[in-house]
């Protein structure tokens, strides 16, 4: 299931290739999660997948935030997220798409950072981009 809850009249101050590269591989990754070890255990009910697209401003910063209800990630993912060639859990994967992300990301002079969600309460990630305007 996607959710996505972005107002239509929302403007993002950001190059729109480098922000489609970094939403795509956020969204691409927690659908792998969801499609390989599927939703976390809710309370005894059965869920579906879940992706769900959350952005809006707060002042001059535009938030992002994609979150899925898959299992988290394990505490060795999370020490190595943003490390070149050693953050994937994938089999096959790199790690560079994080890496890449992030610095994207930066180049904008914002920050990419995994959201604290708990365990097996899926994997959150927050994008904050400033209004160039405000840099």
């Amino acid at each position: 299931d996607w959710v996505m809850d972005v107002p239509d009249n929302l403007m993002i101050d950001a190059d729109p290739d480098h922000l489609l590269r970094v939403l795509s591989n956020l969204c691409r990754n927690a659908a792998q999660v969801l499609e390989t070890a599927g939703p976390a255990p809710s309370h005894g009910k059965h869920e579906n997948g879940k992706i769900h697209v959350k952005a809006w401003r707060d002042a001059r910063r535009v938030m992002i935030e994609v979150r899925d209800n898959g299992p988290g990630l394990p505490p060795k993912a999370r020490e190595n997220l943003f490390r070149a060639f050693q953050g994937s859990q994938r089999k096959g994967g790199t790690g560079l798409g994080l890496v890449i992300a992030a610095e994207l990301i930066a180049a904008h002079g914002g920050h990419l950072k995994l959201m604290d969600t708990g365990t097996g309460d899926g994997a959150a990630f927050e994008i904050s981009l400033p209004d160039r305007l405000a840099m």
